[in-house]
């Protein structure tokens, strides 16, 4: 048999070709779309009778394709649609992987399909955007554009069973004050009284994950009466992030009689997280009322407290971020596994958590304030961040067990992106951790990870103490290490000292800030330097920015 070629053949062979091709119309076919052949179909009477568009249904059986597509059932042609084979639930599901509700709303335009599934999303995101607050020059101060919280309340109106529901102030609107904020119908507060009493019983049938990032310029000055709604309605509320709002979950809020108060509860959320809010005096206690079951608790730059006092049964997880000086903390936590504080240090700072296993603290005790951290006695992991370290000693002498420690001294200025500042001038960094102490107590220890504050304090140290001693930690396996260098013979030198104190050293971790006095040369032959220092352990040598590495710890 001959063969086609584009750049042509004998008359003859393309003759005897098109004739014993005659009975495949597949072959006429993609002949003919693909058009490889010197002679048109149009010049090739052998080719007429087959001229027509390829189709799927030339290539597949009719079993694969349907009666009603097959060929021998033209007369029942039509489309095949995505809801022939997948339910509308199961769309929706797949719609609900859409990032943002403007992303739904275009797909909705798609077909009748995706319209009528899109009623069957279980996760919804609105993300108010600068184009939703735009004035034009209309007459009377008229709206250009929909505005936001009508958005949102027509398109809940349209879903039927949402699981997840996010609405969200972008971050670049946040520094910005809006002149129509006092305007009601273009306000931006999200968690204002009308506008929660409208969106919350559209969604209360089935919402178990909610997540409000408020406008903060509004929000934060005015209380807002959304856990009372939310406890009212959202019987299976699970999972609760707010963030730049004034919380008020005082009894008063809740219900007049204890009975009411009890009522008004939300007993299914296990998880809260606070960021950026303002709470009452006694907010702490309040949140317990309220959530008396959570598994979680998180707060971050929270403000207005003036005692933190907790008592729960059920927590497991607790941050406790406090931006504003509190009087005193009493936490009694019978399951409490996880800890971390980060707050000024209060008059008076009191934990009873006897199934306490991983710490974080980030606070400096002062000469007058009274630590206890009563039944704390089987710890296993402990970051502390400090310029006084008495407590440091106390946990260890308590916790001989302990397998992880991270320690630094909050010396370092950092800016938002991760860049170096500078070092703080009124860090005391001559109270340094009893090393040798800590060795005393802690033989179980294999991984100490040493911050960017308490690397520049050791330098210090050894420039002023050339022959300082550095003591044996018998047991020790992995360090980490976050340096900032300024002078490469001193971090060498102390690099040196710390690897010869480690003889059952295994892992070595150098992380290096992109900050730092070294160009790329240099810190290639840092790098060099390193390995032959230290050529038994394993070793690894990066750059950091922004954030320090705690991949080895539980938080």
């Amino acid at each position: 048999m001959g063969t086609f070629s584009a750049s042509g053949g004998s008359s003859a062979e393309q003759h005897e070709v098109a004739k014993q091709t005659q009975s495949s119309p597949i072959s006429d076919n993609m002949s003919s779309s693909l058009d490889i052949t010197a002679e048109s179909p149009e010049e090739s009477p052998h080719y007429r009778s087959y001229e027509r568009h390829v189709s799927l249904d030339d290539y597949l059986p009719d079993a694969m394709i349907g009666p009603e597509e097959s060929p021998h059932h033209r007369s029942y042609e039509r489309h095949v649609s995505l809801d022939d084979y997948l339910p509308e639930a199961m769309i929706g599901e797949i719609l609900s992987r859409l990032p943002d509700m403007r992303d739904l709303a275009r797909a909705q335009l798609v077909n009748t399909c995706f319209r009528e599934s899109s009623a069957y999303v279980k996760y919804v995101k609105f993300l108010c955007r600068q184009r939703n607050v735009r004035r034009g020059a209309g007459q009377n101060g008229e709206c250009p554009v929909k505005p936001f919280k009508e958005i949102v309340t027509s398109k809940l109106k349209t879903v039927k069973c949402v699981e997840r529901l996010r609405l969200e102030i972008e971050d670049e609107m946040q520094a910005n004050r809006y002149k129509e904020e006092n305007n009601e119908k273009n306000s931006l507060w999200l968690s204002e009284n009308k506008f929660v009493k409208e969106w919350v019983p559209l969604v209360c049938a089935t919402l178990q994950n909610l997540t409000v990032i408020d406008y903060g310029q509004q929000a934060i000055f005015h209380p807002t009466p959304l856990l009372q709604h939310l406890a009212q309605h959202c019987k299976h509320l699970r999972t609760l992030e707010l963030r730049n709002m004034f919380l008020d979950c005082s009894p008063n809020q809740c219900g007049t009689t204890k009975d009411q108060v009890k009522e008004n509860r939300l007993k299914g959320v296990s998880t809260l997280t606070l960021r950026c809010v303002k709470l009452t005096e006694n907010g702490l206690k309040d949140l317990n009322e309220v959530m008396p079951n959570l598994r979680t608790l998180t707060l971050v730059t929270v403000v207005g407290l003036k005692d933190a006092w907790f008592k729960s049964d059920h927590l497991q997880v607790l941050c406790l971020g406090l931006a504003t000086k509190v009087k005193s903390v009493w936490l009694e936590v019978k399951q409490l596994i996880k800890l971390q504080l980060k707050m000024a240090c209060p008059e008076q700072l009191r934990v009873k958590a006897p199934n306490l296993r991983c710490l974080a603290v980030c606070m400096d005790k002062r000469p007058d304030t009274k630590v206890e951290f009563e039944g704390v006695k089987d710890l296993r992991e402990l970051l502390m961040g400090a310029s006084e370290f008495s407590t440091l000693h106390d946990l260890c002498k308590d916790n001989k067990q302990l397998e992880k420690v991270f320690l630094d001294v909050p010396c370092m200025a950092f800016e938002d992106n991760g860049g170096w500042k500078g070092v703080l001038p009124h860090v005391n960094l001559k109270n340094l951790p009893d090393m040798k102490r800590i060795t005393s107590f802690c033989t179980q220890l294999h991984t100490l990870s040493v911050g960017p504050g308490l690397w520049h304090a050791l330098e210090q140290d050894m420039t002023k103490n050339p022959d300082v001693f550095c003591p044996t930690w018998p047991n020790l396996t992995r360090l980490i290490l976050h340096l900032i260098v300024q002078d490469m013979d001193v971090s060498m030198k102390l690099l040196k000292a710390l690897v010869d104190a480690i003889p059952t050293l295994k892992t070595l971790e150098v992380y290096v800030h992109k900050d730092s006095k070294v160009d790329t040369q240099e810190f290639q032959q840092l790098k060099e330097t390193v390995k032959k220092l230290v050529p038994r352990v394993d070793l690894k040598l990066d750059s950091w920015k922004k954030g320090l590495k705690f991949e080895c710890f539980s938080f």
